[in-house]
């Protein structure tokens, strides 16, 4: 197992604490990273917080008190809060556990369906509260996400009644100038598990009517990405010359069943910023 090395660092703005062991270290919270990594592109190796004995993959050690470091996992009841910087640039996702706040939306969500329509809604969070910074594993690129895995074991048909669709926002998308190859994170997130594959098409909207039409440029498109996964690498179509652009991201979702049924597709605005 590996001996994980803490980068020194004093503008954390949390501390993570074990009070079982005395355990402690400092980490940047999610507002924080949203203002050090405005395009994301970073790689997280490990997990702090929250995981299985068979999970562990090293530990981390601070003023000679030491913390399991789990591989990185998604779950419904934790959620990431922050991420503590290693020595060598990668980083340790913290988790917490949100199971009581998860009772609670249960709760008033029962209450809500009450007079609520079935049907296939969504829901839009900001790019900087996106619970996937993390990436599993980093690097991860689009495809049907088999490889590696195994065939997945998908139902003939997904439940997708009364049930939310997730969109992540993309405010900006900051993409290197006059190359193809690309880093930027595009995430399928992990609360439209067993609900949907998610693929994304970018474009630049060159007419500027924020809605996609034949004017405008696709310059890249994915595969099938899982609930939960996330493309951290791409080539475009054509490398962009330094400047910004008016951007689009259609996010189609699929059905995460055996047919892959296309479900109502939304379309974002972003600012590409090329530099």
């Amino acid at each position: 197992m590996a001996d994980f090395i803490l980068k020194n660092d004093n503008n954390y703005q949390a501390v993570y604490r074990n009070s079982k062991t005395g355990f402690s270290v400092g980490y940047y919270t999610a507002k924080q990273m949203k203002s050090l990594f405005p395009g994301g592109g970073i790689r997280v190796v490990g997990q702090l917080g929250h995981g299985k004995d068979n999970e562990i993959i090293g530990n981390l050690s601070v003023n000679s008190v030491s913390e399991p470091i789990y591989m990185v996992r998604s779950a419904a009841n934790k959620k990431v809060i922050g991420y503590a910087e290693l020595e060598n640039g990668t980083f340790i996702a913290v988790k917490k556990d949100i199971t009581a706040l998860i009772i609670l939306y249960i709760v008033l969500g029962l209450l809500a369906l009450a007079g609520i329509v079935a049907g296939i809604t969504y829901a839009i969070k900001a790019n900087a509260d996106k619970e996937p910074e993390t990436t599993k594993p980093y690097g991860e690129l689009a495809g049907e996400q088999e490889e590696g895995f195994g065939k997945l074991n998908l139902p003939e048909k997904a439940d997708v009644a009364s049930k939310n669709v997730t969109i992540i926002g993309i405010p900006e998308m900051h993409l290197k100038a006059g190359q193809v190859h690309q880093n930027f994170i595009l995430t399928n997130s992990d609360k439209n598990n067993d609900l949907c594959f998610m693929e994304f098409t970018v474009y630049i909207d060159n007419n500027n009517n924020k809605k996609i039409d034949d004017g405008d440029e696709q310059i890249y498109k994915s595969g099938l990405v899982r609930p939960g996964y996330s493309i951290s690498e791409f080539d475009l179509n054509r490398a962009l010359d330094a400047g910004e652009y008016k951007g689009l991201v259609m996010e189609q979702p699929y059905t995460y069943d055996k047919a892959r049924t296309p479900l109502n597709n939304m379309v974002i605005s972003t600012a590409i910023i090329a530099e």
